[in-house]
């Protein structure tokens, strides 16, 4: 009896388990493939061969068991490494941290944007091509095969991390050159690691590549156009009530070509008012332990924040198995990054906006002056601008963003170096320029 209900078990597991693998393989969503690509002028350019014959992908199986052969702790710390996420996540892991604040012309020209608009670009191509060919896994072709890590329940060729990681590379390169070979470096051991974990064919890792590779190519032919290298014709300010200095930090920023908004002063707010109200609450404001603990913090946080913020929601939402979607989010964050700082830096130099330390000078604050104008404040404008894309894809947790946006905009006032006016015109500046923005995207 015993050995009877054992049985029934076992039979039980085994036909859940191949009830699973099949709502995996119809779960598998191809709607990217109809999106439309962003900044591509020519995408019909972009093209990949075939993929090889049922004959030519017996040897590559062949290839592949050898490989899966020769796992050491060291490939299968790869493969577990770049498995994680989405294909765009550890991207959007690497990329900030090659910021250099020595090269400030480059952090301006947010590069985590054009990377993300490759990324992007890049992965509605893949998935074009996906469905294109509906090429078998290898475990689907070959049952000795046993993948080290759970494939994707999408088509095989390309390898949609080839893909990110050719794409990625490529234009962070280009933004990077002195970096580069470390670059490129990491990203064939991202695509070597789906041949190793014999979840990709290598000609799948090969037609990524290249795919990747075209489409950062054009990409970075759009970044050469960005007008970073504007020269502006603003003059430093002499007005004692507005701010002023010996070298205007971004000024040429407003001159740089917006990637959704039409124009730069698109969401300007009105011009500040006079700061004496202001003033006198930076002065009688008392400090504390949390406020000061708050200004440190958010002084420290960059967009990365924001960029780890969205990888932990995918991370919650299982969307981190769904590559296209996971790029649109990344892209859709960056892209507003990339566009609010010209935005920002538009309202920031028609007003020429005064700090506390110098509408006051006895005024000593907790943290260190910016080098330009403090109307409306940057902080606090692109922290409601993440809120409110992040709010988009993630209704539920909406109160959790806009809680940490309204805690960067304090921030910025415990610090002493924003009046609070600076802080509530760019919360609603910078909400009103995330709505526009993420809606805009999501009618593409």
């Amino acid at each position: 009896m015993k050995q009877i209900i054992f049985s029934a078990a076992i039979t039980v597991t085994t036909l859940i388990a191949m009830a699973q693998t099949d709502v995996n393989k119809r779960s598998a969503n191809y709607e990217a493939a109809n999106w439309q690509t962003v900044l591509l002028e020519k995408p019909q350019q972009i093209l990949i061969a075939a993929p090889p014959s049922l004959n030519q992908s017996k040897t590559e199986l062949s290839v592949l068991k050898q490989r899966m052969q020769k796992l050491d702790a060291t490939k299968r710390s790869a493969i577990t490494h770049w498995n994680a996420g989405a294909p765009s996540f550890r991207w959007n892991q690497i990329a900030p941290q090659l910021v250099s604040y020595k090269r400030p012309d480059i952090i301006v020209r947010m590069p985590l944007a054009w990377m993300n608009l490759a990324i992007y670009d890049a992965t509605i191509l893949a998935w074009k091509e996906k469905l294109k060919y509906k090429r078998k896994r290898p475990q689907e072709l070959e049952s000795s095969i046993k993948p080290v890590i759970n494939g994707p329940s999408t088509y095989s060729y390309p390898c949609e991390h080839s893909v990110t990681a050719a794409a990625a590379a490529t234009v962070l390169a280009y933004f990077y050159p002195e970096k580069a070979d470390s670059i490129l470096t990491m990203a064939h051991n991202a695509a070597q690691s789906r041949i190793d974990a014999g979840v990709q064919f290598p000609s799948d890792v090969e037609a990524g590549w290249k795919l990747g590779v075209q489409v950062a190519k054009q990409i970075i032919e759009a970044a050469k156009n960005d007008r970073s290298t504007a020269v502006s014709d603003a003059k430093i300010n002499k007005d004692p009530k507005k701010w002023t200095g010996n070298y205007a930090f971004g000024v040429n920023v407003p001159l740089f070509k917006p990637m959704i908004i039409r124009s730069a002063d698109q969401f300007r707010p009105l011009p500040p008012p006079d700061f004496e109200t202001d003033m006198n609450e930076v002065k009688n404001f008392k400090p504390t332990l949390s406020t000061n603990s708050l200004a440190h913090t958010w002084d420290n946080r960059g967009p990365e924040f924001w960029v780890d913020l969205a990888g932990q929601k995918m991370f919650e939402y299982r969307i981190s198995e769904d590559a296209p979607a996971a790029a649109r989010i990344y892209t859709v964050l960056s892209t507003a990054m990339h566009d609010g700082v010209i935005a920002i830096m538009d309202a920031k130099y028609a007003y020429w906006g005064t700090r506390p330390d110098q509408y006051d000078t006895t005024f000593k604050p907790l943290l260190n002056t910016p080098p330009f104008p403090g109307y409306p404040s940057g902080h606090a404008a692109g922290a409601a601008e993440a809120s409110a894309i992040l709010s988009y894809f993630f209704p539920a947790d909406e109160k959790q963003f806009q809680q940490l946006a309204q805690d960067c905009a304090d921030s910025r006032f415990y610090g002493g170096i924003h009046f609070r006016t600076d802080n509530e015109v760019a919360l609603q500046f910078g909400k009103k320029m995330g709505s526009y923005i993420v809606e805009t995207w999501m009618k593409k």
